[in-house]
């Protein structure tokens, strides 16, 4: 049958709701299957898994020295601190891993605990870094003090570029020192925030 006025077939009410509710239920599929395509194909533009700028080099000491603590940066997993390539044994433990900034140098750590894997928080009070989830402790270095880790925090490699911005190659990780490599033998400066 069709409508005289519009010269189209006519449409019965039952497959018209019929056509809407397949249609409607393959639009939500369809949108959820490309959500989920997103979310395991993530964009990494400039985030964790690349090459990384951080910023000008010599603020980045700055901002460490007058703080008295690492550089925490969230998007990048990852601490800068700095370190002495002067040190005795520091040339041969960090010389590939950190970048030398005028007299001193910045080191990028990464935030995992060697443990287990959970985020190492910086205690300011004892001038470490110290796992909340077994009791590991690194010094300010990264290197191991205490606790259950194998080895001292994993580190990225990094470049100064042209212009002195501190860039970081958060998709190639370098494995943290062995337990004896203590080359700072930072004691605890203060009380621990972790006790366990």
């Amino acid at each position: 049958m069709s409508d005289e006025r519009s010269g189209l077939p006519e449409v019965e009410r039952r497959t018209f709701l019929r056509y809407a509710l397949f249609g409607s239920v393959a639009g939500g599929l369809g949108v959820f299957g490309l959500g989920s395509l997103a979310f395991l194909w993530p964009g990494l533009s400039g985030g964790f898994g690349e090459t990384i700028t951080i910023g000008n080099a010599e603020q980045i000491l700055a901002d460490i020295r007058a703080a008295r603590a690492p550089l925490e940066y969230p998007s990048g997993r990852l601490y800068v601190v700095e370190y002495d390539p002067s040190a005795p044994g520091a040339d041969e433990a960090y010389g590939e891993i950190g970048v030398e900034v005028g007299d001193s140098g910045l080191m990028a750590l990464y935030q995992k605990c060697v443990h287990l894997g959970c985020r190492v928080p910086w205690c300011q009070s004892s001038q470490w870094f110290e796992c909340p989830c077994h009791g590991s402790k690194y010094n300010r270095w990264g290197e191991w003090v205490d606790g259950p880790a194998p080895r001292g925090l994993d580190r990225f490699p990094s470049s100064i570029s042209a212009d002195g911005d501190l860039q970081v190659d958060t998709g190639s990780v370098v494995p943290g020192p062995a337990r004896t490599a203590n080359v700072l033998a930072q004691e605890a400066e203060g009380p621990n925030c972790v006790d366990l």
